[in-house]
């Protein structure tokens, strides 16, 4: 339950920061091995110059792992959800089969727009950037406004706290603004609440943004607070439980923790032995490469005239005192050598980098999605299947809403009374319509013949469905009944006056004339009578 006395947002930031400190802890260390501005440590700013690893595999293992993930979540050629009728509704459509497709046409119309606000949003910077906190850090907030681009939150810049079953009770977010890029309102609301002197414009403030969850467990209170002070009016409000555009993500689900566990915490192990290994064969190598000769002390050769020495320059001298500084470490490098090739091949397995699961190209089908996402939640222990609940419903839940708000959502058919958002691997599901689609057509043509197919197939209704489940919009694409019974007259028309020849044309024509002016003529004595 959330708690029921009142506390600030920094008193509660402060309070739940002490849970976070070691996920924090474990994030910078997992950072310092892959990518290290991704989660700098306390302190850092844009001019802080960063340790550089010694070995790329775990950046590039980071970059690669996490473009599979957001492929896999948000696809680029098709919707990463779907929704899906009630038992009512589709009883209702049963019953009336003419408007099956129309349901599935519109359906998709909806599909496809909230994958245009997405895409218009630059959601897809921010998706990926999420990703790869979660595979560093195991966590990132992402806020969805119902207007404008969203943003995301570090885990170094939020707390959050959830209850045995891992629903939301209160999240408090940090955010350091500049005194200068404050409005009016807030400022004088501030001093009129503080007597405190006069602080520089250019000073950096804390705003803090409490999230809690109220005593009935259904809607969230929202407020924020700069030095003590709460806001009110836009900067507080409430929402219901299903549409906080506030979205804490975790990698992976831990019982009874706050928070969730990065990826690359898993192989840290291997990624500091392959840190250390690679160092150490870089140091040895750059030392072996140094060249340096050994004259015998009682030797008769002139060091410094042997240094001056052109190429081709005789030199007197015994070849045998002068002889070059080896390091003989050539067996140890090698044992090094064996064991960062291990280590490099159980973290290429590891992040997927030898797994060829998706094909050169521009167009990625369904299948080979839904291969990935397969290949994910097999290799990465169920992580598709938690990202499918807590990332990509809540994301398609968010931008319906923010869609409804400016009333750019589709209309839907009004027998549909209610329906649901699908996502996961689920959410590919019109690629299995469309394979069933086919083999329904297919296979009743083997049984009883194309020409049985042909008289009991609505070809308008079937190409609806076909359309739908392909993601294509049909509008204005099939001719309707109507136009095909014209086109018909038409080509009928055409056969005719090929057949009799040009005078059977003008006597068309002049028949049609003369039918032109007799229903001129009609409206014209029609309206006289009116008159």
């Amino acid at each position: 339950m959330a708690e029921t006395e009142q506390v600030t947002a920094k008193a509660l930031y402060e309070q739940l920061s002490s849970d976070r400190s070691p996920y924090l802890t474990r994030a910078r260390r997992a950072a310092e091995l892959t990518v290290p501005f991704l989660f700098p440590k306390e302190g850092t700013s844009a001019s802080t110059t960063f340790d550089e690893p010694s070995q790329s595999l775990g950046a590039r293992g980071v970059r690669h792992l996490a473009s599979k993930l957001q492929l896999a979540l948000f696809p680029v050629n098709a919707p990463f959800f779907r929704y899906s009728v009630d038992d009512l509704a589709l009883q209702e459509l049963t019953q009336a089969d003419n408007m099956r497709g129309e349901v599935e046409k519109a359906l998709n119309a909806r599909e496809r727009a909230v994958m245009a606000e997405m895409n218009g949003s630059m959601f897809r910077p921010i998706g990926f950037e999420a990703c790869r906190q979660m595979l560093i850090a195991g966590n990132y907030l992402i806020h969805i406004p119902k207007k404008g681009k969203p943003r995301g939150h570090r885990l170094s810049s939020y707390v959050v706290r959830r209850d045995a079953s891992g629903n939301i009770l209160d999240i408090v977010i940090l955010e350091k603004i500049a005194r200068t890029a404050l409005p009016l309102d807030i400022l004088a609301k501030i001093s009129a609440a503080k007597s405190s002197a006069e602080k520089p414009r250019d000073e950096t403030i804390d705003v803090f943004t409490k999230i809690t969850l109220n005593e009935t467990n259904d809607r969230y209170i929202v407020t924020q607070e700069i030095d003590d002070v709460e806001l009110d009016g836009e900067y507080s409000g409430e929402y219901p439980v299903d549409a906080l555009p506030w979205v804490p993500l975790r990698f992976s689900y831990l019982e009874g923790e706050n928070y969730g566990r990065g990826f690359v915490d898993e192989y840290i192990g291997d990624l500091a032995s392959l840190e250390a290994l690679t160092a150490a064969l870089r140091d040895g190598t750059i030392q072996g490469a140094k060249v340096l000769w050994m004259v015998k002390p009682a030797a008769t050769v002139s060091v410094a005239r042997l240094s001056k020495a052109e190429n081709g320059d005789f030199v007197q001298g015994d070849p045998d005192s002068v002889v070059p500084l080896r390091l003989d470490k050539q067996a140890d490098f090698a044992v090094a050598e064996r064991f960062i090739a291990q280590l490099t091949e159980r973290l290429s397995y590891a992040f997927l980098l030898n797994s060829a699961i998706q094909r050169n190209g521009e167009r990625v089908t369904a299948e080979e999605i839904r291969y990935m996402a397969g290949e994910l939640d097999q290799g990465l222990g169920g992580v598709y299947s938690l990202q499918a609940e807590e990332f990509q419903m809540k994301v398609a839940k968010l931008y319906e809403i923010r869609m409804e708000t400016t009333r750019k959502v589709p209309p839907l058919p009004k027998s549909i009374t209610s329906m649901s958002i699908v996502t996961g691997l689920d959410a590919l599901g019109r690629g299995n319509d469309l394979a069933n689609l086919d083999a329904l057509v297919s296979g009743a043509g083997q049984v009883v013949g194309p020409e049985a197919v042909a008289r009991y197939l609505n070809p308008g209704e079937y190409f609806k469905r076909r359309g739908a489940a392909l993601g294509i919009d049909m509008g204005g694409l099939i001719r309707t009944d109507e136009e095909l019974a014209q086109a018909d007259q038409q080509a009928q028309m055409m056969a005719m006056a090929q057949h009799l020849g040009p005078q059977a044309i003008a006597q068309m024509g002049g028949m049609a004339k003369q039918q032109m002016a007799n229903d001129a003529q009609a409206d014209q004595s029609q309206g006289e009578q009116n008159g």
